[in-house]
């Protein structure tokens, strides 16, 4: 079995996004900054949703 380490790198790359994007969902929400908390709910959907569009 051969592992794509493209693949492995993107994925890492993607996880390590979104658990950025969380953490900034977490800040703008301690902050009550509803717009920005918005915005990084966008974000965090779309890195979210990325694996699944690219498959």
């Amino acid at each position: 079995m051969i592992i794509n380490l493209g693949y492995f790198a993107f994925f890492i790359l993607l996880l390590a996004a979104l658990l950025l994007a969380i953490r900034q969902m977490s800040v703008a929400l301690d902050e009550l900054d509803i717009a920005r908390f918005t915005l990084w709910t966008g974000i965090a959907s779309v890195l979210a949703g990325l694996p699944m569009i690219l498959w």
